[in-house]
């Protein structure tokens, strides 16, 4: 489904009440979630130092972006933690905008840590046996790839949910590493500093990691070529 500018256009200019319906009817079948990419991508791009949008305008997208981030979690078209992704790229452009433009983010940055820290669904422990099974998992994996012209022998991986939160808190901490300079709380800095200093702890090997990434590819396209 592609979107159009009048589309884009059509949901920035409604307040938060209004959204619901106008997604219901744009989206019968509910929005896909590249489209909240598209909203907030076409946002970011406003922050760009490039873009030729006045000052105002930037405020206005960095305040919509992140309001249409938070809206999309709460109705249940992304989750938590991709909304926490989300708005910390919208608050790492608008960080680098300080000088150039008076954007109080500082404010914003201890709101989405206290988010990400409440989209974090694993406690350090159960994330670090998690890390411990992947990389088992990378071992198996990286010891199993095939060269061309070889036989192929299927694998399925485990389903494991832990891991898959693991991804996501991985993900989160990525993108909101720039920000950490900007926290005000130090509560939130010792809270979100626990998990920062546990990323060396979950990491794989390139080698590991590449396979494991391409076979969980290849898995989630026959899944959706299956339904």
């Amino acid at each position: 489904m592609e979107f159009t500018q009048r589309d884009f256009l059509d949901f920035c200019a409604l307040d938060h009440d209004a959204r619901t319906g106008w997604l219901q009817t744009r989206f019968p079948e509910g929005a896909p979630v590249h489209w909240w990419f598209f909203v907030i991508e076409s946002l970011e791009s406003r922050l760009s130092r490039f873009s030729e949008a006045l000052p105002e305008e930037r405020e206005q997208a960095l305040g919509r972006g992140i309001e249409t981030a938070v809206f999309a979690a709460s109705i249940g078209s992304l989750s938590e933690a991709r909304s926490v992704v989300l708005t910390a790229g919208l608050l790492v452009r608008a960080s680098l905008l300080k000088g150039v433009l008076d954007i109080p983010i500082e404010g914003e940055v201890d709101s989405v840590i206290r988010s990400a820290l409440g989209a974090i669904s694993l406690t350090p422990e159960t994330a670090l046996a998690a890390a411990d099974r992947r990389r088992e998992e990378g071992r198996n994996l990286e010891e199993s790839v095939h060269w061309p012209g070889d036989p192929t022998v299927p694998c399925e991986l485990p389903e494991d949910e832990d891991i898959l939160r693991l991804v996501e808190i991985e993900e989160m901490l990525v993108a909101l590493r720039p920000l950490s300079a900007l926290m005000v709380d130090p509560d939130l800095r010792l809270k979100i500093g626990a998990w920062f200093d546990l990323e060396g702890r979950f990491e794989l090997g390139d080698v590991a990691s590449s396979e494991m990434l391409r076979r969980w590819n290849e898995k989630g396209r026959n899944k959706r070529a299956d339904t």
